[in-house]
């Protein structure tokens, strides 16, 4: 899968959406996911893209995009 598909999209991890918002090749590509919380504030985590890859291979919902 070409890595820019994931740019936008919103993949569900421990019941919250996180819409994959940045990625940044540093030695390996590295993805910023963002999730707004109630009051406004964002939450943030970067994942490398195999763990990506493998959160929406184990059956994360995906919201956004035809991701299979």
């Amino acid at each position: 899968m070409n890595e820019e598909e994931y740019i936008g999209t919103i993949i569900n991890i421990n019941n919250k959406p996180w819409r994959v918002a940045e990625k940044v090749l540093t030695r390996e590509w590295k993805y910023t996911l963002s999730h707004e919380k109630i009051d406004g504030t964002y939450e943030s985590m970067s994942l490398n893209e195999s763990a990506l890859e493998q959160i929406v291979k184990s059956g994360s919902k995906v919201l956004d995009s035809e991701l299979k």
